[in-house]
């Protein structure tokens, strides 16, 4: 874990050297105090719609295994995207479960699996995305790359899923032949039994159907707060190629990283903008206003649902509690 997050901090620091390289302070300084705090707002108002379309989302995914109103998924989901924040490789998904485990009385492995529900939506809506987007703007063949190895990877994962659904006994009867302590036998029966309970509503395609349309709707709002920030730093970026930006950004999180996504998003940012002809000088303070508003904006609500679940961040690395975690 110490070798992973120390190569995340070293890669941000690459990517933070080679984005901000041969930019000054000053020149930086200028296009911030130019920019357009209206359209900002405008963004940061659109971005907020589509937390509340996250926890709508949330809320299908959630209703085979237990209804739950949205507006009560808003605390837990806040939660998540504030530890993405601070800590890194994405363990805000596992905050998530925990916390919406305790809250809801369900167990943290079926949480799980509603949020790798949730993470297969949005991947496939973002191929959605690249699809159409590369249709009228060409990327790179690395990115092509990338694209095709994510796509790959969400299949698979699809695949061992339907896998887990359709072969739980047969699982089991493998693990009871395993050599080893009864308590581990029972512990690996229980996580893959909730899991499967978590990601049942793969088999229930009103569901499914539902969820991804949110999805599309979510990384339209995504591509739109992009275009609209780039209006409020009066950067040449048209609505189509906030897509293309998007995808971009997208990519730059599948990364080992620091918390926060620091270096890698600036980098991958400031690299398509200059895909799109638009050179560092007004691409490197977009992308910075771009990560500072969503990061400043996550960690105030997720500060809000922490103070209103009564939760701080060590509660959020204590032991599992059983009477808190039902399986």
């Amino acid at each position: 874990m110490k070798k992973r997050l120390l190569f995340g901090f070293a890669l941000a620091g690459v990517c933070l050297y080679y984005a901000c390289r041969g930019l000054s302070i000053r020149e930086m300084a200028t296009s911030f105090s130019l920019a357009n705090p209206r359209w900002i707002l405008l963004a940061v108002g659109i971005y907020t719609i589509g937390f509340f379309l996250r926890a709508l989302r949330w809320t299908i995914l959630l209703e085979p295994i237990k209804m739950i109103p949205a507006s009560q998924l808003f605390a837990p989901l806040a939660i998540g995207f504030f530890a993405n924040n601070i800590l890194p490789f994405r363990m805000g998904e596992f905050v998530r479960a925990h916390v919406t485990g305790r809250k809801f009385r369900i167990s943290r492995t079926t949480s799980l699996g509603t949020v790798l529900l949730e993470r297969i939506c949005d991947t496939l809506s973002f191929l959605t995305t690249f699809a159409v987007v590369a249709i009228f703007f060409p990327f790179p063949a690395s990115v092509e790359k990338g694209a095709a190895a994510l796509g790959t990877s969400c299949a698979l994962v699809i695949a061992v899923l339907i896998i887990i659904m359709r072969h739980q006994e047969r699982f089991h009867v493998i693990v009871d032949r395993l050599p080893m302590k009864p308590a581990w036998r029972l512990k690996i029966h229980e996580a893959v039994s909730h899991f499967a309970h978590g990601v049942s509503g793969m088999r229930q395609l009103r569901h499914v159907f539902r969820a991804l349309a949110l999805s599309l709707v979510i990384w339209t709002i995504e591509g739109t707060m992009l275009y609209l920030m780039a209006r409020a730093f009066q950067v040449p970026l048209h609505y189509p190629q906030s897509f293309f930006l998007l995808f971009f950004l997208g990519l730059s999180v599948t990364l080992p990283q620091a918390p926060g996504y620091v270096g890698t998003m600036e980098l991958f940012g400031v690299t398509a903008l200059a895909l799109l002809g638009i050179p560092k000088q007004q691409g490197l303070p977009l992308i910075l206003a771009i990560h500072g508003t969503q990061f400043i904006y996550i960690c105030l609500f997720g500060a809000w649902a922490m103070w209103h679940e009564g939760l701080s961040v060590q509660s959020l690395m204590a032991k599992r509690d059983p009477a808190t975690d039902p399986e």
